[in-house]
């Protein structure tokens, strides 16, 4: 059995950049950073700044819903739309779609030992990506 010693547990930040309730965030690889989904923006926060919002992108059709950085590359975050998939290439600051679900994306985990990322959905369907 597992307890919490809830005196050791200390709030180290609190990023309010969001205009619209947040549904989903992820850490990058190394930590240092955090993607925050709200329906209309996901935010990049540097958490080594205090959780300064470093990179953005503004949802221009699907309502956003969820995020997962990929596995293997460290510059490219994964968001789930409706039903599609956005890739936002951080670095060049371009964006693809993909339609990949029948219903709502609900969530993406990725895998870093099998290079691989899963997706949740409305359909109720798991679908596993390489």
């Amino acid at each position: 059995m597992y307890f919490v010693n809830f005196d050791l547990i200390e709030l180290m930040s609190n990023f309010k950049r969001h205009k619209k309730p947040v549904h989903s965030l992820c850490w990058n690889a190394t930590g240092d950073y955090v993607a925050s989904v709200s329906e209309d923006a996901v935010k990049i926060s540097a958490v080594k700044n205090g959780g300064r919002c470093v990179q953005e992108i503004a949802c221009t059709g699907h309502p956003f819903q969820t995020c997962v950085f990929h596995p293997n590359h460290p510059s490219l975050l994964i968001i789930g739309c409706d039903t599609t998939f956005e890739f936002w290439n951080m670095a060049e600051n371009k964006t693809m779609s993909l339609e990949s679900h029948d219903a709502l994306i609900t969530a993406l985990a990725q895998s870093p030992a099998t290079g691989m990322v899963a997706s949740a959905s409305h359909d109720k369907c798991v679908k596993l990506w390489k």
